[in-house]
């Protein structure tokens, strides 16, 4: 079937959701409306203060004035500043995830590439949320779970993928697929670290990583993926330019109008 004509995937293929607790010492066996309502205040201005400063100006102080709660309740809540900062990105990614339709199947490098590249072109849409990701990613004092739920943002979806090579026989035998995403996902962001510092420009960033990402995959894989995937690696060495895919399609929920 023609990339064009194939049916649009849903969008749960992205990445796993729930990874991340509010509190890891304090789970809630019994949230109450008010409680949620406070959460859902902190994480909204949260998302809007990263969206207009990043976070090298984000004010635990200005967070709390903002969503009209006390600075005891958001650290009862969730702990650190990190972890707010964490979940409001993660609630914003699933947010606009939730809604996106591929056209290309999920376990193949065509839909690995085509989500990957989806998923990295609107970094240039929300570039102090990338900032904020990527900080919080390398930062020596993030508390694992944070981590894990910033690199299962970037990849998450790539063990899946993964898993169907192996069934396939298409992986080499000495991978695994849990260690492969994590490489995954500290190349990734080690590509996009260097696109937000300025040393990849806007023209690059995307090349560089498509690049980065097939190198490392023609070392993981064997056979029939591992031909597609240098053939795209000669492709962009010639050309200079990244695979191409119908445009994946977004869905607004309900009782909201597209933009």
């Amino acid at each position: 079937m023609p990339k064009a004509a194939r049916p649009l995937a849903p969008a749960p293929d992205v990445a796993p959701r729930d990874l991340l607790d509010a509190h890891p010492d304090k789970p809630l066996l019994y949230v109450s409306p008010l409680i949620l309502e406070r959460r859902r205040r902190l994480l909204r201005e949260a998302r809007q203060m990263i969206a207009d400063g990043g976070i090298e100006n984000f004010s635990v102080r200005e967070l709390c004035r903002r969503a009209e709660v006390a600075q005891r309740t958001l650290y009862n809540a969730f702990h650190t500043k990190d972890r707010v900062i964490a979940l409001a990105i993660r609630e914003a990614y699933d947010a606009y995830n939730d809604h996106v339709r591929y056209r290309t199947e999920p376990h193949t490098l065509d839909g690995m590439l085509d989500r990957t590249i989806a998923i990295n072109r609107r970094n240039f849409r929300v570039r102090n949320y990338t900032r904020a990701v990527v900080a919080i990613y390398f930062a020596p004092g993030t508390p694992r779970d944070v981590w894990e739920t910033l690199r299962d943002m970037s990849v998450g979806w790539v063990t899946g993928w993964v898993e169907a090579l192996k069934a396939r026989g298409d992986l080499q035998p000495w991978v695994s697929a849990e260690h492969f995403a994590t490489t995954m996902a500290n190349l990734q962001y080690a590509t996009i670290n260097n696109w937000t510092l300025g040393r990849l420009s806007d023209e690059e960033y995307l090349p560089h990583l498509i690049e980065r990402m097939l190198l490392l995959l023609i070392g993981a894989v064997r056979g029939q993926v591992r031909e597609e995937a240098r053939t795209h690696l000669i492709e962009i060495k010639r050309t200079g330019q990244i695979p191409t895919y119908p445009l994946p399609t977004w869905t607004p929920p309900e009782g909201t109008a597209a933009s």
